[in-house]
């Protein structure tokens, strides 16, 4: 059973019963006819072919509320071609048009390494942000959606519904909100969502501890999952928004956010549990996003006008100790109640590695990409240049078997 709590800034929508879903989605349909949705899904080469796209794909043949969909790639090298004909010549295309045939949607990819787009956005870092970046950008400029979706391609237990939800929050007029987050449970044979629940959440708690309270902290604490990839918006906001292109990117947008919009017009939908995403060895992969994460989030406070010298470096990361150690005893603690195996032991030594990413900064923040209202204003020319690299027709997932 779910509760119906309501706590800190925003909204948060929580799913009370399964018997709506029917209702709803047609709900959205309707409302989807005069507020176009179009989907963006931002990937690496390596995970076209994986098992949990083709289950995305399966799920989402019957998602009638979409108006397009658009699947941004990076990291294909040289297999990625100029071409996004309809007839694929390089075999990657080739395989993803396979994949892609039975969605009725218009289906565009964008190959972010093609020698066009990268003569072009040679001087941003490749990555997820980027792929979000550049899929928005052409949505943005040909403004014929009116609400826009993330959702990661690495989710193995992707449900259409959860999808109709996201969108229903921006898209029905009567609720009126322009940005929705979605929150889920990262816990399945064990508790994951280790960056979140051990690095993020603990280091909001520190940062309040050592400044008091802040408008932007207190924001960013009433995400449930502030870290999760999938949220809507409205296309308006989606052209003010400047993005981070690596792992900074959701609390980088988050930040933004809270600057353009009021707090009244964000929610949090829920999207259940048994949300099942692509695990990250603690080692390496998620200490190097720790240390992006931190580095975009103190950034974002500086602005704010909060100072960051060596003595808060020093005194944070003692603090954020004492808090994740804190989150580590909590864990176990949810871990017994539930039957989950728990390794205390290990999850205080990630904490340990966490820390260590915490700094002094010997660099600044990595500086964001522009927002797309700005690129049009003082790069016109090159959005242009940028369009026409990137406007070929949908990929007629058809005409590939």
């Amino acid at each position: 059973m779910s509760d119906f709590a309501q706590s800190g800034l925003i909204s948060t929508l929580q799913q009370l019963n399964s018997a709506h879903l029917p209702t709803l989605e047609k709900e959205l349909g309707k409302w989807a006819k005069t507020r176009p949705i179009a989907l963006i899904l931002p990937c690496h080469g390596a995970d076209l072919e994986r098992p949990a796209m083709a289950h995305i794909v399966e799920e989402l043949r019957t998602a009638t509320f979409l108006s397009e969909i658009v699947i941004s790639v990076n990291g294909t090298g040289d297999t990625a071609q100029p071409s996004l004909q309809p007839s694929p010549v390089n075999a990657l295309g080739k395989r993803l048009a396979h994949i892609l045939r039975p969605l009725p949607q218009p289906v565009r990819v964008l190959w972010n390494d093609q020698p066009q787009c990268q003569t072009l956005l040679a001087s941003y870092p490749a990555g997820k942000g980027l792929n979000v970046w550049s899929a928005l950008g052409i949505l943005c400029q040909e403004a014929r959606a009116e609400i826009l979706v993330l959702q990661d391609c690495d989710v193995a237990s992707f449900r259409r519904s959860t999808l109709a939800r996201l969108c229903y929050a921006c898209a029905h007029p009567q609720l009126g909100y322009a940005f929705a987050k979605m929150y889920y449970s990262r816990a399945t044979d064990r508790l994951y969502g280790r960056v979140s629940r051990l690095f993020f959440a603990p280091l909001l708690q520190a940062i309040v501890r050592l400044v008091g309270h802040h408008p932007l902290i207190d924001f960013l604490s009433s995400f449930r999952y502030p870290l999760a990839g999938e949220c809507a918006l409205t296309r308006q906001l989606a052209q003010e928004l400047p993005l981070q292109s690596g792992w900074g990117l959701e609390t980088g947008m988050l930040c933004d956010v809270f600057r353009q919009i009021d707090p009244r017009t964000v929610c949090q939908v829920d999207g259940g549990s048994g949300y099942d995403h692509k695990h990250q060895p603690a080692a390496s992969a998620l200490a190097a996003m720790c240390s992006e994460i931190a580095r975009t989030l103190l950034g974002h406070l500086a602005e704010e006008g909060i100072a960051l010298g060596r003595s808060f470096h020093e005194a944070l990361a003692a603090t954020y100790r004492r808090e994740a150690s804190q989150a580590v005893r909590q864990s176990a603690n949810l871990a017994l109640i539930n039957g989950l195996p728990f390794d205390a032991i290990a999850e205080q030594n990630i904490v340990e590695n966490f820390a260590r990413q915490l700094g002094p900064f010997a660099t600044e923040p990595p500086s964001p990409l522009p927002s797309w209202s700005t690129q049009a204003r003082t790069a016109p020319q090159w959005v242009e240049r940028f369009l026409a690299a990137v406007n070929t027709p949908p990929l007629d997932s058809h005409e590939a078997s």
